[in-house]
């Protein structure tokens, strides 16, 4: 029978002698026995003297020190490649134990343990250990061997494998990596592998990278380095982007680009756009050198240019930042015979250009001879000639000229030449129409604006006995002066001022001079309070509490027949007392009264709370007189209404109608023109162009017929 490496391989006699032919042959993975007083199970054996050997061969790789330790009763021995190293060889009544620690040496060795249960109880249990101490194993693992690379092209990783190393005590394993040709290895796993596999990404650059694995032990003794394999990387990494990218156009050849050349690069390819965001396309074919030329770059026209490398492997860098270039043109020359004058509204300048009609003309102008020259033309004026209405008055300016082309190129500067504007030095005339009036939030000024070159006005204040000053400066023809004190009086003029700062002269004493003041803002009294209405006998007693404002002139009571105080007329003259009786009240109805407070400067109050009264109807003889409401008119016909008296309570049956072209007679029986109407509206047709009076009666059932009203209704029919 053969057993795996590391396996005990047990052998089983019937004597102490361990001779003969073993009646039994096993495998086990430890010795740890326990008999007792029988023999093993499943082999058939005396219960007192009979033997058992036990052998293993295994490598141990590097060897180191090891712990052979053994408890038994009765017997054993053990021994290492044949040399016993433990003799318990004897029959005893309990346990006996006893350890040694041995350096084995590398390699391959065979353990073997003998036991003998020779009477009583029978046990066995056997160890070996490597001493995992760094005090005394100070042995290395054996470089680990069978060390194979793979890379793979699809995800670009390297597979590495290698045999497991034959020490006990191994903890675990390194990788290193380095560039083919070099010497420094770099580490490429942060903890131990305990497996025997790794997988690894070294940089996709074509390069060769070779690897090679450490073993370490449990006590950090680390092996010599394994024999080295290597793994050929696809190249997938592009040159380092271009720098030093330079432009410059040469009219006669294009627009003329070099660079530095890229560490890894064979070959270049230049974009070109007309905007700095693209879009970019290509210009010409790839070019192995650092340099290009553009032949087709127009004239006139801003490129963008930008330039990326590539190596064998085709891998391409990202492309540059791009860089400008002008394409511009030779310049024109500058314009002759420069000539500048002064005038009163501008300054003027001329020239001469003898070069191409198409081109145009930029002028500029400064305060010195020598500058900083500033450009006067928005767009290039066709010339031979400007006018410079901006150049200050009084003051020394200078020009010079430039020729521009079609594509906006420029000349140098023309000679200069030098003005000084005149100016104008007429002042505007003084604002008519100049008038004020009086506002509590202010002084009102308004005066008819100005149709000459005037700008802007100077308002001027004085008090009384006072001299001028400035208060404002205004455009607009108008102004508030809210800055007085309150009912104190001003003079005011206006003055007018041009662009040029010509000022119109102040009036002559009493004239083109305004008076006003700022009125005072008064408080409206508080309203009165507690109002009362008290009917009594066809009157109304209203009663208020005064209001708590000491500026109050008096009273006024106001009726109304609904709820809403703005639609009561006054019912009172100015009181001054806190009392008021409405005499002769229509009766039959209920009254509104509120009460205003009004102060010695016109201010009104708001209204007071309102009271109500009613005015009982009295005992009536007749029915009510009824009131006519209104009237209107036809070509030939006039039309009345009226309504009920107020009291008339159901004792009117009908009505007679009363006409007259007098007012003294109306109410007379030949002037009844109507009698039993109904309704509350009367027609009367078939009128001549006259002036007609009219009163209307109410008639009760007893015939008995009402007072009419006290003054007549009139209707004119002389208008056609």
């Amino acid at each position: 029978m053969t057993c795996s490496a590391g396996v005990w391989k047990a052998q089983y006699y019937a004597d102490t002698t361990l001779s003969g032919t073993p009646k039994a042959t096993a495998c086990d993975t430890a010795i740890a026995e326990n008999y007792g007083y029988g023999d093993p199970s499943g082999v058939t054996l005396p219960s007192d003297y009979f033997g058992v050997r036990w052998t293993t061969t295994r490598n141990f790789g590097s060897g180191g020190p090891f712990d052979l330790s053994v408890a038994v009763q009765d017997g054993a021995r053990v021994y290492l490649d044949g040399d016993r190293k433990i003799d318990l060889w004897r029959n005893v009544s309990s346990t006996q134990r006893k350890a040694v620690r041995l350096t084995v040496p590398r390699g391959t060795h065979t353990l073997r343990v003998d036991f003998a249960a020779f009477t009583g109880t029978a046990d066995i249990s056997f160890s070996y250990k490597p001493v995992v101490s760094a005090t005394y194993d100070k042995t290395a693992p054996l470089a680990p061997v069978g060390v194979k690379a793979s890379y793979s092209l699809a995800t670009l990783k390297t597979s590495l494998a290698w045999s497991r190393n034959y020490e006990m005590d191994l903890a675990g394993y390194r990788v290193y990596r380095r560039i083919a040709g070099t010497h420094d290895w770099s580490l490429r796993n942060s903890t131990l592998i305990t497996g025997t596999t790794l997988t690894d990404a070294p940089p996709a650059t074509g390069a060769t990278y070779e690897y090679a694995v450490r073993a370490v032990d449990r006590c950090g003794n680390v092996s010599a380095l394994s024999a080295v394999t290597s793994a050929v990387s696809a190249d997938r990494t592009a040159p380092a982007v271009p720098t030093g990218l330079t432009a410059m156009y040469d009219p006669s050849a294009g627009a003329r680009l070099s660079w530095t050349p890229a560490s890894g690069a064979t070959s270049y390819e230049v974009q070109r756009a007309v905007a700095p965001t693209g879009p970019f396309a290509s210009v010409g074919t790839a070019t192995q050198s650092a340099a290009l030329t553009d032949p087709s770059a127009a004239t006139g026209t801003t490129y963008y240019y930008r330039v990326r490398a590539k190596d064998s492997a085709g891998n391409a860098s990202a492309y540059s930042a791009p860089i400008q270039l002008d394409a511009t043109e030779a310049k024109p020359l500058p314009p002759t015979a420069i000539s500048a004058n002064g005038w009163v509204d501008r300054n003027t300048v001329g020239w001469r250009y003898d070069g191409d009609a198409s081109h145009r003309f930029h002028v500029y102008a400064a305060e010195s001879a020598s500058g900083p020259w500033t450009r006067l033309t928005k767009t290039p004026v066709t010339g031979p000639g400007y006018d410079d209405y901006a150049a200050p008055v009084g003051e020394v300016r200078h020009y010079e000229v430039r020729t521009v082309t079609a594509l906006g190129t420029e000349s140098d500067p023309s000679a200069t030449a030098s003005a000084t504007r005149t100016g104008d030095v007429t002042p505007p005339h003084m604002p008519y129409g100049l008038d004020a009036w009086d506002g509590t939030d202010g002084v009102h000024l308004v005066w008819t604006p100005n149709t000459d070159d005037t700008d802007h006005y100077l308002v001027m204040r004085k008090p009384m006995f006072g001299a001028w000053e400035q208060v404002a400066v205004v455009r607009d023809a108008k102004y508030l002066d809210t800055s007085t004190p309150a009912d104190v009086q001003f003079g005011y003029t206006v003055r007018a001022v041009d662009a040029a700062g010509n000022v119109s002269p102040l009036p002559e004493p009493g004239y083109g001079t305004v008076y006003g003041k700022r009125l005072p803002v008064y408080e409206k009294p508080a309203a009165p309070a507690a109002v009362t209405a008290t009917a009594d006998d066809g009157d109304v007693k209203v009663e208020w509490t005064a209001s708590t404002s000491t500026d109050v002139a008096g009273y006024y009571v106001y009726r109304t027949t609904g709820t809403d105080p703005t639609t009561a007329y006054s019912v009172s003259p100015l009181l001054t007392g806190t009392t008021f009786t409405n005499e002769d009240v229509p009766a039959g109805r209920t009254w509104y009264y509120v009460v205003r407070a009004v102060s010695t400067h016109s201010q009104w109050s708001d209204f007071s709370p309102m009271a109500e009264a009613t005015v009982a109807c009295p005992v009536l003889t007749a029915p009510a007189t009824p009131r006519i409401t209104g009237g209107g008119r036809g070509a030939d016909y006039a039309q009345l209404n009226w309504e009920a008296g107020a009291c008339d309570q159901g004792a009117t049956v009908s009505y007679d109608v009363y006409r007259s072209t007098s007012s003294s007679d109306v109410f007379t029986p030949e002037h009844r023109i109507a009698t039993g109407v109904t309704a509350l509206t009367y027609k009367d047709p078939g009128l001549a162009r006259a002036y007609y009076y009219y009163v209307v009666t109410a008639v009760a059932a007893d015939g008995t017929e009402s007072a009419p009203q006290s003054v007549p209704f009139g209707i004119s029919m002389m208008a056609p």
